[in-house]
This record gives structure tokens, sequence and C-alpha cells, in this order.
């Protein structure tokens, strides 16, 4: 979601909170950056709470209503109290039973994935050098200051030594890895993984189920969970989203999975809404994400992830070692500038002024909403394809489908790339196909099936059998496109099968 946090306004309020109350602002104007800049990727999305008790539909009417208020100008849409009635007109898998009335705000939704490859395609076309699988093996120093550093390429195993005038640690729930590099004299991490100690790792799960489980244009806020935190139940990408939870961790894992009970803790949450029963076979994905949350010095070790400020922390180090963590999605393009700017201060450097506000991300040029429509009727596709490519690629789309006309086997859904035997319909349930796939590889550096199901995609997270089900047919795809032996492929499709098997 690109959101300001109703709830972390909410507790600015009862807290008295000036941090809190900045953190919701700051977002607020960052969520409508995100929209200007990546219009084809991020969309305006009602969110709708079930009042069940007469007390507090004024205490969230209120709240909306501050909500907009701090969006000020740059505020979405204006939010508004419907009746019991056509709040289940709206949103008919309620329980109308003591529904009191329901209450409409709204942020932003978009696919991360996405966004994620988009600003790195952006970044390159703007004069950044990307490297993915590349690994940091040891951060380069003199005379006590960090000048570089070591990396080593994971797939040839080749290490490069790589001089910088500035070196940024943002990394993410890993901060702290880097940041024991820095208080090493030789600039090399600890032989054992250490517990982190600025960062505080937070595990969320989400569940994925299919659409009838909300309103195909409006999210479910769960306000009145039973330990206190926000639910969410939102349309997203063909699907509903669910969750999340809030698990404090001591390490990383590297492959995070969510446990049965943290799946049924969201079912039950979905089932205090929902009138039909709430079924655990109805689960298409389930994925466990780690939040880099920035540890308070402050806040009281409590285990919880509760009282820590979602906010960013950014400094410098005594070896010039510049690091951004914590944060969310929301306010990426926000702290990237600050983290600039802090580079440009360490350095005394004659810059102009960051311009991301305005830029424009790839795809989102000259992008409008009638582009799904021109593109069905250019090519000659359906419209859910048409929609789909319109909305994940904007305005690239066109090179998806001119890869799409040159060959019938282009246009097959991935799952059926590697064979076209025991064609079902459920194989043409998803959009992705090898011509999306192929688009991919040429312009955003897929090295790996799973880099297509979970990274520049969402299969995996929207249906984890149908990504099982697609691994051969985006294996043979890379493997033709790579040059791949037999002994790579087979190497390639169990690592794609025990990762996607963390879905389930």
């Amino acid at each position: 979601m690109a959101h300001g946090g109703v709830r972390y306004l909410e507790k600015a309020f009862w807290q008295l909170s000036k941090a809190q109350l900045d953190l919701v602002i700051e977002a607020l104007n960052e969520r409508n950056n995100m929209i200007k800049t990546a219009p084809h990727l991020v969309t305006i999305l009602p969110i709708l709470i079930p009042v069940y008790t007469y007390w507090q539909v004024p205490y969230f009417y209120v709240g909306t209503k501050m909500y907009d208020l701090f969006a000020g100008r740059q505020n979405l849409r204006s939010s508004f109290l419907m009746g019991p009635s056509k709040t289940l007109a709206v949103a008919p898998q309620l329980d109308g039973k003591n529904l009191k009335a329901g209450l409409v705000y709204h942020d932003g939704s978009f696919n991360d994935s996405r966004l994620n490859s988009t600003l790195a395609v952006t970044a390159i076309e703007n004069g950044a050098t990307v490297l993915n699988y590349v690994d940091v093996t040891q951060l380069l120093k003199k005379d006590g200051k960090v000048v570089g550093a070591l990396a080593r390429d994971r797939e040839t195993g080749k290490e490069y030594k790589i001089n910088a005038k500035s070196v940024v640690n943002a990394t993410g729930p890993y901060a702290d890895v880097i940041l024991d590099m820095d208080k090493d004299p030789q600039g090399f991490a600890p032989k054992e993984v250490q517990k982190p100690k600025m960062v505080v790792p937070s595990a969320g799960v989400h569940i994925v189920l299919p659409d009838y489980y909300c309103p195909k244009e409006l999210g479910i806020l769960d306000a009145n969970t039973s330990d206190g935190r926000v639910m969410f139940f939102l349309p997203w990408q063909g699907k509903v989203l669910a969750g999340t939870t809030d698990v404090p961790l001591d390490k990383i894992p590297e492959n995070p999975t969510p446990t049965e009970a943290d799946i049924q803790d969201i079912l039950q949450e979905l089932q205090h809404y929902i009138k039909f029963p709430v079924r655990r076979e109805d689960v298409l994905s389930a994925w466990s994400g780690i939040r880099p949350l920035v540890k308070d010095p402050r806040a009281k070790d409590s285990g919880s992830t509760q009282n820590l400020v979602r906010s960013h922390l950014l400094f410098t180090s005594d070896t010039g070692l510049v690091t951004i963590s914590g944060g969310k999605w929301t306010t990426y393009r926000e702290m990237a500038e600050e983290t600039i700017n802090e580079v440009v201060r360490n350095l005394q450097l004659p810059v102009k002024k960051s311009v991301t506000k305005n830029l424009i991300l790839a795809g989102g040029e000259n992008y409008d909403t009638t582009l799904a429509p021109r593109l069905a009727q250019k090519y000659g596709i359906t419209a859910p394809l048409a929609e789909h490519l319109a909305a994940n690629y904007g305005t690239r789309a066109p090179l998806i489908l001119e890869i799409y006309k040159q060959d019938k086997t282009n246009q097959l859904p991935v799952g059926l790339a590697a064979s076209t035997d025991n064609i079902s319909y459920e194989q043409f349930q998803h959009p992705f196909s090898v011509a999306e796939l192929k688009y991919c590889i040429k312009y955003e550096y897929i090295r790996t099936p799973v880099d297509f199901l979970a990274r520049r995609t969402r299969l995996a997270f929207l249906d984890s059998k149908a990504a099982a089900q697609s691994i051969d047919g985006v294996v043979k795809v890379l493997g033709d496109e790579l040059n791949w032996d037999s002994s790579k492929r087979s190497e390639e499709t169990q690592k794609a099968s025990e990762f996607i098997k963390t879905f389930n």
C-alpha cells in the first residue's frame, strides 16, 4: 500500500506524538508523489471500515476526516460515511448483523515487484549501473575511511574491486551485517552471524484468497483485531490480499516461511466480518516478509514491534559509511533524497537540487487510463491481458506485445511453455505469457525462474500452485535464451521448486 498510516495518526493523537504525526504527513505527501511518478503502477483504492458499535461511528468519522485534513491539497478523495444498507450494497460479503455504518477513506495500492523493477530500469536509463546477484564480501578501507567494496559475482565467482568516494549501506534488514563490516578494521563481516543491533526485524505474514472475499474495487480494514493490530483485506492483482501479522525476530531467515498459526490468525480475523465460511483450502498462497524496523533506544524492550516507529534512520559513521534503514515503501523516494543529500554534504559536492519528485518512472511516460483498450484494439488481444500489461508495464507494454506477435509460442501462458499436453482452463487464469517472460529476460535482467515468478511478476504470491506448475515452462524459456545445459536446468528447477514450497 501507498499510505500515510491511519493507525499512526491514531497513535499520534493518543500519545500526543509529534514524531508519529510527522511520519503520517511525510507519507501522505509521498503517497501523492508515487501516484504522480508511476501512474500505471499506483492507483487510488477506497478502503472501508465496517463499524459495529455506535460509539465508534463518530470516532472513526473524525479520524478519517483528520486523515484527509493532514493530506491537505494532496488529499486523494474525501472520506465519507455510509449507513448499513449502503455498506452492504457495496460490500455484500460483510456480515450485516449489528452493522451500524461504514466509513470509507482512500489510500494507494500498487504491485511492489513491478515498482521495484521499474525503479531499477529507470535508474539505469538515468545513468546508474545496477548489478544483481553480486555480494559485498568486504568494505575497502584506507586511513580508517571506507573507500569502496570488494564484490563477488555469485554466478561466476569472480571478484571485483569497486572504488568509491562514498559508500551507502541501504540493505534493509541486512543493514547490521554491513555495519559489522564497518566496525572491523579490515572491513570483513564476523565469521558467525550476529544478532541485529540497530534493526529490529519483524515478520509480517500475508495470505492471498480468491476475489470473492472482498469487493473488487474496495478494500476492508479490520480496526478491531483481538490484539489491537490493524488488518487489511484488499483487492490486489485480481485476488484478495489479507494480512498482516507482526512478529519480532531474533535473526533474519534466508527464506521466511509463514506458520500455520499465522495463517489461521488472519483467517479467524476475516471470519469476524465475512458471513460465509472462511476456509483454509481457499488460501492460494501465503508468505512471510521481513520489515527492517528501526529500534528506538528510548523505548522499553517489550518484545513487540507495535511501539516501534516505522520511520527511517539516516546517519554517517566515523568511517564515512552512510547508512539508511527503516522506513516503508511509501517514503522510499524521500529516503533516497535525504540519503543523497547526506552524501553531498559529506563530500561537499556542487550538485543541483533533486528532481525525483517530478521524474516519471519507466512506463509512466505519456501514460493515460485508456492505454488498455488501445492495446486491445491495436494488437487484437483480450481485455484482461491488455489490462494486465497496461497496469504493470504502462507505455512499455507495446515492447512485450511486439514479442507476443512474433511467434505463437510467445502467446502461450508460461505454464504451457514446456509442453502443451493436458491443457486446462486453469492454465489460462493468469495473464503471464512467454512474451512477458522474454521481455523481462531482455530488459529486466532475469537470471533465475524465481526472478520471474516472484520478483518481476507476483505469480508465486498470487497462486503458489500455478507458480509451481509454471516452473518447467519458465526454465525451458530461460534455458533456451541463456544457453543453459541440462545440469543447469535441473539445478534451477530444483531451486525454484524448493522456493515455491515456502508459499504453501
